[in-house]
């Protein structure tokens, strides 16, 4: 086991933080791309790409699992149960990211 130092643990925090809303900014990014391309709301987007589909839904699918799993450590339900409200934390955290720059 490693000997942190109290500078190490702070740095390693922030640099966690500042992951997280990095890859909630991600997710929520996907969100809004597939949410245009869907409903047809951005006139330059012809179609959804089914290769652009597959990595987006395997990196929306990691997140959203790492979030669920996040959750899990202040939320007891079951992951299956909590899936939506790691979504909505996700898509929270997504705003705040952006509000605070």
């Amino acid at each position: 086991m490693l000997d942190w130092s109290a500078a190490d643990r702070m740095r390693y925090l922030r640099l966690a933080e500042t992951l997280g809303l990095a890859l909630a900014r991600r997710a929520a990014d996907i969100l809004e791309r597939h949410r245009e391309a869907l409903t047809g709301t951005d006139p330059g987007v012809a179609g959804p790409d089914a290769t652009q589909l597959a990595a987006d839904d395997a990196i929306f699918t990691a997140v959203l699992d790492a979030a669920n799993e996040c959750l899990g450590r202040y939320d007891p339900r079951p992951a299956e149960d909590r899936w939506c409200d790691a979504l909505l934390e996700l898509i929270l955290l997504a705003q705040f990211a952006a509000d605070v720059g």
